[in-house]
C-alpha cells in the first residue's frame, strides 16, 4: 500500500512539476520500525533546478518549499525556497529560509538567512545570518550577522554584528562593529569603527582611523577628526573649526609682540592638534593708528612633561578704524614657541615668529615693520613686508 501511494504521489508530482521526495528503497521500507507520531521526522532536502511561482506554495515547489534547493527560481509576485544555489527573482519578494548562494532581486524585498552573493531590491534586502558579498537597495539593507563585503542604499544600511567592508547610503548607516569605510551624505553610526567614517554627521564609540565630515562625535578617537565641529571624550587629533575634546587642550591665552600688540587667543582643540581665534589691540599713539586685528590658525602641539612646543600658522586680518569695517591689510604669521607648564591651568611661553604683511591700500601701518627687512615688493595696488618678531605670553 505504501509503495503504491509513493510511487502514484510520484507520478502526480512529475505530471504538475511539484517536488518528487527521495525514497527509500523497499527493504529498508519493510524493516522500519513504525515511528510514533510525537517524534518529529528528519526532513530531506529536495533538489528542483527551476522553480516557477505566483505565491509560495502555489508554486513548483509545492507546499514544502522550506525543503527546496533551486537553482533558478523565478516568482510572478513572489518566491520561496530553503536553499538557493543561483538566482531568485520575483515582482515582490525572494524568500529563502537557510542560505543564498547567489543573486536575489525583487522590486520590493529579499530575505535569506545566509547569503554568499549578491542582494539587490528597490525596496529591502535582509541577511539574517552572514552576508558574503554585498546587498544593494533604494530602502534599507540588514545584515543582522556578520557581513564580509558592501552595503549600497539611497535609505539606510544597518549591520548589527560584526561587519568587514564598506556601507554607503544617502541617508544613514549603522554598524555595531564596522572594519571598514561608511559613506553617507546624511548619518553615520557606529559603535566600534575601525577605518573611517565620511559624512556631514559621524557618530562614533571607539574609533581607530579617522571622522571626516560637518559634525564628528566620538567617545574615544585613536586617529583624526576634521570637521567644523568636533567632540569626543578622548582624541589625538581633531582639526576643526570647534573642537571639544575631553582629554584635549582648553585654554586662554594671551601675550605681547614686537607690534605693541596686546593678544587674546582661544586655544582648542585635541592632545596633539588645535585652533587658534585671535583678536589683538594696539591703541592709538601720537604717530601711530589705533590698529585692531582678528585672526584664526591652525597649530601643532608637542608635550614633553611639563613643557611643551607649539608650532602655529594663522592668519590676520587688520584694521586701523573700527573693528568691523573694511580691512585692506592681511597678516600671515608663522610662530614657533616653547612653554613651560607648572600648574594644569597656568603656563608661561615664548618664541619666535615669521611675518607677512600684504596691503592692498595705501595707507601705511606706521610701525608694523619696525624690525623689519622692509618691503619685499611694492606697486600701485599691493605691497609686501616680511620681518621676523618676538612673543611672550601666558596661557591658563
Amino acid at each position: 500500500m505504501k509503495l503504491q501511494v509513493s510511487v502514484c504521489a510520484g507520478v502526480m508530482a512529475a505530471a504538475m512539476s511539484f517536488p518528487v521526495w527521495a525514497e527509500q528503497p523497499a527493504a529498508e521500507v519493510a524493516q522500519a520500525p513504525a515511528v510514533e507520531v510525537s517524534q518529529p521526522v528528519s526532513a530531506r532536502d529536495v533538489h528542483i533546478p527551476f522553480s516557477i511561482s505566483l505565491l509560495p506554495g502555489i508554486s513548483a515547489n509545492g507546499f514544502e518549499s522550506g525543503r527546496v534547493v533551486n537553482n533558478l527560481s523565478v516568482g510572478v509576485l513572489a518566491t520561496h525556497a530553503g536553499r538557493v544555489d543561483g538566482i531568485a527573482m520575483a515582482m515582490v519578494g525572494n524568500w529563502v529560509d537557510r542560505e543564498l548562494r547567489g543573486v536575489q532581486w525583487a522590486m520590493g524585498a529579499n530575505y535569506a538567512g545566509q547569503v554568499q552573493g549578491t542582494q539587490m531590491a528597490v525596496g529591502v534586502n535582509v541577511a539574517g545570518g552572514s552576508l558574503k558579498g554585498w546587498q544593494t537597495a533604494v530602502g534599507v539593507n540588514v545584515a543582522a550577522g556578520e557581513m564580509v563585503g558592501a552595503q549600497f542604499a539611497v535609505g539606510v544600511n544597518v549591520a548589527a554584528g560584526k561587519s568587514w567592508g564598506m556601507q554607503a547610503a544617502t541617508g544613514l548607516n549603522i554598524a555595531e562593529e564596522l572594519r571598514g569605510v561608511q559613506f553617507s551624505s546624511g548619518l553615520n553610526i557606529a559603535s566600534n569603527l575601525r577605518g573611517a567614517q565620511f559624512s556631514l554627521l559621524n557618530v562614533g564609540g571607539d574609533v581607530s582611523g579617522a571622522q571626516v565630515g560637518l559634525v564628528n562625535v566620538g567617545q574615544k578617537v585613536k586617529g583624526l577628526q576634521l570637521g567644523l565641529i568636533n567632540v569626543a571624550g578622548e582624541a589625538d587629533s581633531s582639526i576643526g573649526l570647534l573642537s571639544f575634546v575631553g582629554n584635549g587642550q582648553r585654554h586662554v591665552q594671551a601675550w605681547g609682540s614686537e607690534m605693541a600688540m596686546t593678544n587674546v587667543a582661544l586655544k582648542l582643540g585635541g592632545r596633539h592638534m588645535h585652533t587658534l581665534f585671535t583678536v589683538g589691540l594696539r591703541p592709538e599713539r601720537e604717530g601711530r593708528h589705533r590698529l585692531w586685528s582678528a585672526g584664526l590658525g591652525l597649530g601643532g602641539h608637542i608635550p614633553v612633561g611639563p613643557f611643551f612646543v607649539d608650532v602655529d600658522a594663522l592668519a590676520h586680518s587688520l584694521h586701523t578704524g573700527g573693528f568691523v569695517e573694511p580691512t585692506g591689510h592681511l597678516l600671515a604669521q608663522l610662530r614657533l614657541v616653547a612653554g613651560w607648564q607648572p600648574y594644569r591651568h597656568f603656563a608661561l611661553f615664548g618664541g619666535l615668529t615669521a611675518n607677512t604683511l600684504v596691503s592692498f591700500v595705501d595707507e601705511e601701518l606706521q610701525g608694523v615693520d619696525r624690525f623689519g627687512l622692509g618691503a619685499v615688493y611694492d606697486s600701485e595696488r599691493v605691497r609686501v613686508q616680511t620681518w621676523p618678531g618676538l612673543i611672550a605670553g601666558i596661557q591658563i
